[in-house]
């Protein structure tokens, strides 16, 4: 149940859902994942219905029966393998031992956790760790007794990897370490995983991958605004640029460190912290002499103007990214802010310019996206930056 759903019985996969519709199969797992405890017939109402009536008590019989004949064509398991004793509904079989992932995960954890020896420990966590492949049933968002498990297990396994990459560290054991880091980053982002990603990394000398992981999660985090915005992450991540450049360095001369490979026409695109450096220094040479430089804000919404959700802004970013590549100067240079938000520093250009640099931009934006979405554009004079004295002095228009 944690990530894609799959049912295998004997060791082959059973391909059919058990099902037509949606009824049978929730109550088939919610039975399996209640396990040797069962489950009572009202909590079986709210989690298929949301409520207890007459009504939701009739609909629990059909399916229930619906479900015994579906099992009983399958073969699968016995006639009686659903009991009803003592007000509780149990799913079991004398000759089948049921098994859920994410049942066998949590048991595993609290297993770790009793045991005093840290290495029959950590391979206990290794194995539970192993078993997270993704959020608790996705396919039935919505459904309310999957909402309801999905933070515990996402929580559990959280817990989990916080042990055993402690363990791991302790032990010296970098590599297997950087692997479990890895797939946490990808099943579930936390910042956490991606420092002891590139730490670990950097102590078995990968800095390659170092600085990719570093790239992957400047983007992931930083380009949030919830990060972006928080002093103390930006903080943290320079530290860790930092030290992926200190072990680079040692195996690389200046100039090879400083040449830009696989160079690309039109602007120049960066994570928002080397944005920041950018536009800083901009600033600075501006204070020494007139540089004529705009910051530009891009803000993707509906062709009606309104905001969207993330998943739709993040695709609509994308695309505006590629237009800002591709029409931009090589001087220009530009960085997701967070997701629906882009801003672009263009270097050495007259104001009455910017006003065509806008249209521009919109314009291939309108058409790359056939329309369904449009963009609120605002522009800044570096200028602005270097007379002004605090936040209250820019002016976009």
């Amino acid at each position: 149940m944690l990530g894609k759903l799959a049912i295998e019985y004997d060791g082959k996969e059973v391909k059919d859902d058990l099902s037509r519709n949606g009824k049978p199969l929730q109550l088939f797992l919610i039975l399996a994942w209640a396990g040797d405890e069962g489950i009572t017939r009202g909590r079986l109402q709210d989690y298929l219905y949301d409520v207890r009536t007459i009504n939701s008590g009739n609909a629990l019989r059909v399916v229930f029966s619906r479900l015994r004949r579906q099992i009983q064509e399958k073969g699968i398991l016995g006639n009686d393998v659903i009991r009803y004793e003592n007000g509780i509904y149990k799913m079991k079989d004398e000759k089948t031992a049921i098994e859920v992932d994410a049942v066998r995960m949590e048991k595993q954890y609290g297993q770790a956790m009793r045991e005093p020896d840290p290495g029959r420990r950590k391979k206990i966590l290794e194995a539970a760790a192993e078993l997270y492949q993704g959020e608790f049933l996705p396919s039935m968002s919505g459904d309310s007794w999957v909402e309801a498990m999905r933070g515990r297990y996402q929580g559990i396994y959280e817990k989990c990897v916080h042990e055993l990459c402690s363990l791991l560290r302790k032990s010296g054991e970098e590599e297997k370490l950087a692997e479990v880091c890895r797939k946490a980053l990808k099943l579930c982002p936390m910042e956490e995983w991606g420092e002891q990603l590139i730490e670990s990394l950097l102590r078995v000398n990968r800095y390659k991958e170092a600085r990719n992981v570093y790239t992957e999660v400047c983007e992931l985090f930083l380009d949030h605004a919830r990060y972006g915005q928080n002093e103390e992450w930006k903080k943290r991540f320079r530290v860790l640029d930092e030290q992926i450049h200190l072990q680079e360095k040692k195996n690389r001369d200046v100039a090879d460190e400083l040449w830009e490979r696989n160079k690309k026409k039109g602007a120049y695109r960066c994570n928002y912290l080397g944005f920041l450096d950018c536009f800083h220094m901009y600033v600075r040479i501006s204070e020494r002499r007139e540089m004529g430089g705009f910051l530009i804000t891009c803000s993707v919404v509906s062709r009606n103007g309104r905001h969207m959700e993330e998943s739709k802004s993040k695709a609509y970013t994308a695309q505006l990214c590629q237009v800002l590549g591709e029409r931009l100067r090589k001087g220009d240079i530009y960085t997701v802010h967070s997701p629906g938000r882009v801003l672009i520093l263009l270097s050495q250009i007259e104001k009455k310019k910017v006003e065509k640099v806008k249209k521009r931009i919109h314009g291939c934006f309108r058409e790359k996206t056939g329309g369904k979405a449009t963009l609120r554009i605002s522009a800044a004079a570096v200028e602005d930056w270097v007379k002004g004295n605090g936040p209250e002095d820019i002016k976009f228009v």
